[in-house]
């Protein structure tokens, strides 16, 4: 038989270039490229298109047989590349990041393990919110988690559509995408994004539009179709990119022939693209976010209609973008750790920034040259075994220190089940610097885990992090909120005030502080009527902010005039101020600023106190000042606008050290106050404990 040149879709490699761009972007720059995220709409239509292109090719075989066929490609694709970049991931972890990022990394690998990634660990968490963080390795498997959870239902669905012809499969079709479509529209918009429930309607977008553009020939009882890059199409920052492995083998290869699709009826000229590559180019590149509900359908519908007129089209067919397509998956799987450790080590840096965004293009090159090809051209059983061994690899690494942290956790729990309520932290006076050592690095590691008092009821389903305790006191209701530090503070400020409060409630937002939010911190501005409503809705006697500073201290915007009433942030202050006080009966609580903690070099201060280094070279290392003076330079003036019904707690005293003139946050056994995340170790928590005792005996 005459074998025909091959034809190649290389535009859809193309669009899915431009997918991986725009994940990029969105990461990496979110403030220029806001809506970048719907890179991850255009994997999941490629997506579908690819799905019933394999299901198509293999109608003809038994059901068995067909499933069989699907899984093999499907699987063999994605799952050794996806399974070494967990070992590695893993393998980064805990040689390069800090040791507090270890329990939840461990936990999200799991996830990311057996594709689970797309369900959060509690109702409190947010995708975006995860990205700003940046501590999360495994947030961008999600994707991953939809398809390969899609991968389960897909035959079954093209089953039942392949029994039917013409109009009344696209109205199959269409009926299942607006049902999906619907249950995307009444979710709340941060559960419906990692729903693959309600993501179903985008996957039927490709589907539909392969239907439509392409009707393969059947010759020799074998389902003759043309040549599509077989990419596995990832999520959010999907990859998808991959490479041909449509052919089992060199035999089956010579039996396919491979044609290219006619042109489709609905093609309307040369310049029909335009209609739908220019919008959504202009989507991507727009520097301010669009309303995810109205932008999102258009922006799904119009990649449909692009694959379904750009059949080799130059623009989408060109070398770069296609090749950028090619290594879209190791891109996509390689990019996000690398930004992880960028952002938690430089900050926000752009030199160091685009310096990552280099080095993770570099790494895809190299893994697609080598690791990717390598493993597509090894036989099916070969393969096998080859994720068989990754998957063992992985659950091994994961658990090394199962045991181990399972101990841990026993002592912690066994300290605090006992009567009325022992050290958090564990230290006794008899411990040496090893001992130290061992503490400092389970306190990183957990962190505030073990700092959680149990029995918090939670009873606004609009607001998931709202909670309540009922405590024994008959007296007083109070509030505490604020960032992360509530959390941190909350169970010793139970176990204090529990029998003085009849209850006590709490909102714990993360990075976000209730009195002032960065302008360009667009999560944490949203979050700030969220801290008044809760205040309005607890309505305490006495409320408390645990917060350590961000905006509070952002540089003053006329570094010549910090005069408060022309200050950006503290009129913020001020305001929000007003809102919460009527809504507080005798007095709010206010922590003042305080320095951060060196996190990189906490897991190192009771080894160099071991050998000799003296106290103040050890502070000088720790400390970390920037900027918290700003933030008690507005604090000071927000007490003075208040008067009596605000007061400020303040730490700083008991970090100061008289005979070094520094201040220290460590003991003299090398014991730290403060964890990597710069909240406070549980040694920590109890050097403030008696600030509390007090407070809480003096209610009136």
């Amino acid at each position: 038989m005459v074998q025909p040149t091959p034809s190649k879709r290389l535009d859809l490699q193309g669009i899915r270039g431009l997918a991986i761009l725009s994940v990029l972007g969105f990461h990496f720059y979110p403030s220029y490229f806001p809506n970048g995220y719907l890179g991850v709409d255009q994997f999941f239509v490629l997506s579908g298109f690819l799905m019933c292109m394999l299901l198509t090719k293999s109608k003809e075989m038994p059901v068995c047989s067909a499933f069989l066929h699907f899984y093999s490609r499907r699987f063999k694709r994605i799952l050794p590349l996806y399974l070494l970049f967990i070992l590695l991931t893993l393998i980064a972890l805990y040689t390069v990041f800090s040791e507090s990022a270890t329990l939840q990394n461990q936990s999200s690998a799991m996830k990311a393990l057996i594709f689970v990634s797309n369900r959060p660990h509690t109702g409190e968490e947010d995708y975006f919110e995860k990205l700003l963080i940046a501590i999360d390795l495994f947030t961008h498997t999600w994707s991953l988690s939809v398809e390969i959870q899609f991968y389960f239902i897909v035959p079954v669905i093209f089953l039942i559509g392949n029994k039917l012809n013409g109009y009344f499969k696209y109205g199959y079709y269409s009926v299942l995408a607006l049902i999906s479509f619907l249950f995307y529209s009444i979710l709340p918009p941060e559960v419906a994004f990692n729903s693959l429930f309600a993501r179903i309607w985008q996957f039927l977008m490709g589907m539909m539009i392969y239907l439509h553009s392409i009707t393969p020939i059947e010759i020799k009882e074998s389902i003759l179709s043309y040549k599509l890059l077989d990419s596995a199409e990832n999520g959010e920052s999907e990859n998808v990119s991959l490479i041909d492995d449509f052919s089992e083998n060199e035999d089956e290869e010579k039996e396919a022939v491979e044609v290219i699709p006619p042109t489709p009826s609905t093609y309307i000229g040369p310049f029909s693209k335009y209609c739908f590559l220019v919008p959504t180019a202009f989507v991507i590149t727009y520097p301010i976010a669009m309303f995810p509900f109205l932008v999102r359908p258009l922006f799904t519908c119009f990649t449909g209609l692009l694959m379904l007129v750009s059949i080799d089209d130059e623009f989408l067919s060109n070398r770069v973008l296609t090749y950028i397509g090619d290594i879209s998956y190791s891109l996509y799987l390689i990019h996000w750790p690398v930004y992880a450790y960028t952002k938690i080590t430089f900050e926000n840096n752009p030199y160091a920034l685009a310096s990552a965004l280099l080095v993770s293009m570099v790494l895809a090159v190299v893994v697609y040259e080598t690791y990717e090809k390598w493993y597509l051209k090894l036989s099916n059983t070969s393969c096998a075994l080859l994720i068989v061994f990754l998957f063992i690899m992985n659950v091994a690494v994961i658990n090394k220190d199962a045991i181990h942290d399972m101990n841990f956790l026993n002592d912690q729990a066994s300290q605090n089940s006992s009567e009325g309520f022992p050290r958090l932290d564990g230290v006794t006076p008899n411990m040496t610097f090893d001992d130290a050592a061992r503490l400092n690095k389970m306190w990183n590691k957990f962190d505030i885990e073990t700092m959680i008092e149990p029995g918090c009821i939670k009873r606004t389903p609009k607001h998931s992090r709202w909670c309540d305790y009922e405590t024994k006191g008959d007296e007083f209701k109070l509030a505490i909120f604020g960032n992360s530090y509530t959390k941190n503070h909350h169970k010793m400020f139970v176990q204090e005030c529990k029998n003085r409060a009849y209850n006590i409630s709490m909102d714990s937002e993360r990075g976000c502080e209730p009195l002032a939010a960065s302008p360009n911190d667009h999560f944490c501005v949203k979050k700030l009527p969220e801290f008044v409503e809760f205040i309005e809705s607890a309505k305490p006697d006495y409320a408390f902010i645990f917060t350590r500073f961000f905006a509070v201290a952002d540089p003053f915007e006329n570094k010549n005039n910090q005069s408060m009433d022309q200050d950006r942030t503290y009129l913020e202050m001020k305001s929000q101020l007003n809102k919460f006080l009527p809504n507080i009966k005798k007095k709010l609580y206010i922590m003042d600023s305080f320095p951060r903690a060196n996190a990189g070099y906490i897991s190192y201060v009771a080894g160099d106190l071991k050998n000799g280094k003296s106290i103040a070279e050890i502070s000088k290392s720790l400390l970390r000042p920037d900027g918290y003076e700003r933030g008690r330079l507005r604090h000071a003036a927000l007490l003075k606008e208040c008067g009596e019904k605000c007061e400020l707690i303040d730490y700083l005293p008991l970090f100061w050290n008289n005979s070094t003139s520094m201040y220290q946050y460590f003991d003299e056994r090398g014991f730290s106050y403060f964890t990597s995340p710069n909240h406070l170790s549980a040694h920590g928590i109890e050097l403030v404990r008696p600030i509390y005792t007090k407070i809480c005996a003096s209610l009136k």
